[in-house]
């Protein structure tokens, strides 16, 4: 991924992300075993829910924050995702649920961070949910502190380290240890892996990144 400045890489991109996008022919790279034949298209009862790309420069490199979630017992537990969740009545946009969830999530302040577009929704159909991932920008680094509750630990990996390791992997059942399905993943460092939802919302950026700045 070359760009000349960090200027240049947000010029870019928030001009790519005003047209159309890739969507779902670039979310199905990453689409776990487990999905193949849910439907594309949002049910008509699908709660909405936001998610936070958050890009930043640091060290010559474009960095993304993404979250570990605790283990609580539920389906998502230990997973890595993006910061986000469900878009509650008294928000008045997905932005504003997306920048929310990020407060309560990571202690993102809003008011250091521009929004500077949105990729593809994605809906899952397990959970009936439609998310819409919005993309913002920070100049640099944000300060940050996960939710006790919430957030096991922070991630803040290049995006030259995601996009640069795909794979395949085992991915097990929360629920059912002895259930497990083959999903193609992006692995971190310390055999941390990211799939399912969030790893088809990144895969759409990698799409429009490779094909903005290769």
């Amino acid at each position: 991924m070359t760009f000349s400045s960090w200027n240049d890489f947000v010029h870019r991109l928030r001009e790519r992300l005003s047209v159309s996008l890739p969507g779902f022919t670039a979310q199905q790279r990453m689409l776990p075993e487990s999905r193949k034949g849910d439907p594309v298209e949002a049910a008509a009862d699908a709660r909405q829910s936001g998610v936070l790309i958050l890009l930043y420069p640091e060290g010559g490199q474009v960095h993304l924050v993404l979250i570990e979630r605790t283990n609580d017992g539920g389906a998502h537990s230990g997973q890595i995702a993006l910061p986000g969740g469900k878009k509650e009545t008294f928000d008045n946009s997905i932005y504003d649920t997306a920048l929310r969830e990020a407060y309560e999530e990571v202690s993102l302040d809003s008011a250091r961070v521009e929004i500077i577009g949105r990729l593809s929704p994605l809906y899952i159909r397990v959970s009936n949910f439609e998310v819409h991932p919005v993309v913002a920008i920070a100049t640099g680094r944000p300060e940050l502190e996960g939710s006790a509750f919430e957030v096991a630990r922070i991630l803040e990996p290049a995006l030259s380290e995601i996009f640069d390791a795909q794979s395949e992997a085992k991915v097990y059942s929360n629920t059912n240890p002895q259930l497990f399905w083959k999903a193609p993943v992006y692995m971190l460092p310390e055999e941390t892996i990211v799939w399912g939802a969030t790893a088809m919302i990144l895969s759409e950026l990698e799409v429009i990144l490779k094909e903005i700045f290769d």
